[in-house]
């Protein structure tokens, strides 16, 4: 399949997609829906949030798929909403809707840059944008090594990797990851999820529960944690703590039944997901985190926005880019169980050592700050930077010289 690449400038918007010149940035951020309790829907609601307001952008546009509702996660009413389709459709078999209805979209709205949520949808986002001024950035929330066994999304990636101009991971690691993996000639940035701003509470250090959150599915290890937590009630200073499992998911029926196996009914519950997570953090002592791979992780800096200290398998990716090992959790090698229980038996035990890791978490969270990370989004997208008191400052780009401060204007650069 040929598709044909148009030079757009890396760090400013694509020209010849504004109308006026001053008019503003117009960008798309493109989304199966936005109405789930999910990571990727929380985390997409922020970065538009964020970017909502901003002097730089002209207009801000939400284009869904499939809208399933209200959106879970409040979403400021300045983002304009655009729906393919009121029911769930197939992408193969809607492809060719698909690409035309975002290319008409992308001409009607005049949109400078697609935003591309998850490389899945770069299946027929790519080629719809192909050949236009528009810049493509794919944003992928899945490390590069996991592709839940759909084709769709190792296709997905391979035309991100190629065609697109920008593809943005959610970790250091998984930048090293996509360059291991395949031939990239998009440009790879890694820009972090936004935590929650840190909670000004007092880590109690007589809590004696630990909590571990997720969808119930493989991916996420509690089938290996109860076992694991059997093992660690066996210490006697163990013995007051309880663990809770938060989430829904298939797995609920096995997960009860490894519960009722291990002998842990009434130590080991399972609570429902909820959509007030801010209590289940307030009430824990600590957070366990058995995942066997991520994109990012957006449990621990919750956590960590409360300071919950985390013990955590070093999986990839997004463990190793949240905690600070020693200082802010404690990091397991991958697959490493009996490492795992050593660790949870070194934090229960440990009320100084608790604190100090909740007071060194809640402090390090601000790495992961709205303003730092949209910040990073304005960097790539070539906006001013907003300062606290609401001003802007000059991007790098837009400083750095005549000749390349012309390619971040809305006016059509010449070299284009």
């Amino acid at each position: 399949m040929f598709l044909p690449r148009v030079s757009v400038p890396r760090n400013g918007a694509a020209t010849g997609r504004a109308g006026k010149k001053g008019d503003g940035m117009r960008i798309g951020f493109v989304i199966e829906h936005i109405g789930a309790l999910g990571g990727t829907e929380r985390a997409a609601t922020a970065v538009l949030n964020g970017l909502a307001g901003h002097p730089g952008i002209g207009a801000l546009h939400l284009l869904e798929v499939a809208p399933v509702g209200p959106p879970v996660f409040a979403l400021d009413p300045r983002i304009e909403r655009t729906a393919f389709s009121a029911h769930k459709v197939s992408l193969v078999r809607a492809w060719p809707r698909l690409v035309r209805w975002l290319r008409a979209q992308a001409r009607r709205l005049r949109l400078d840059v697609v935003v591309v949520v998850e490389a899945t949808h770069a299946l027929y986002a790519v080629p719809a944008l192909a050949g236009t001024a528009v810049r493509t950035i794919v944003w992928e929330h899945f490390n590069f090594r996991a592709d839940m066994g759909r084709r769709k999304r190792r296709l997905g990636r391979r035309l991100a990797g190629w065609w697109a101009h920008d593809v943005v991971t959610l970790t250091r690691r998984d930048v090293a990851l996509w360059q291991d993996g395949m031939r990239v000639r998009a440009r790879l940035t890694a820009i972090p999820n936004i935590a929650p701003p840190a909670r000004d509470t007092t880590y109690d250090t007589g809590t004696r529960l630990a909590v571990a959150v997720g969808r119930l599915v493989p991916q996420k290890g509690f089938d290996r944690l109860i076992p694991l937590w059997a093992r660690v009630m066996r210490d006697p200073a163990a013995r007051d703590w309880r663990l809770a499992i938060v989430g829904d998911g298939p797995d609920r029926a096995m997960l009860l039944g490894l519960i009722e196996a291990h002998g842990l009914v009434g130590r080991v519950t399972l609570v429902p997901a909820t959509d007030d997570i801010d209590a289940v953090y307030r009430a824990a002592g600590l957070c366990c985190f058995p995942s066997r791979f991520e994109g990012f992780g957006m449990v621990l800096v919750e956590a960590a926005s409360w300071g919950v200290p985390a013990v955590a398998f070093d999986c990839e990716a997004g463990p190793s880019d949240i905690i600070l090992d020693g200082e802010t959790g404690l990091l397991v090698p991958q697959d490493h169980e009996a490492a795992f229980e050593v660790a949870v038996l070194r934090m229960i035990g440990d009320d100084a050592l608790r604190a100090r890791m909740s007071a060194a978490a809640r402090t390090d969270v601000a790495r992961f700050s709205e303003a730092r990370v949209i910040a990073r989004w304005c960097a790539l997208l070539g906006l001013p930077e907003r300062r606290d008191d609401g001003a802007v400052t000059p991007s790098i780009d837009q400083a750095g010289g005549a000749a390349h401060a012309a390619c971040v204007t809305l006016a059509p650069c010449p070299n284009a």
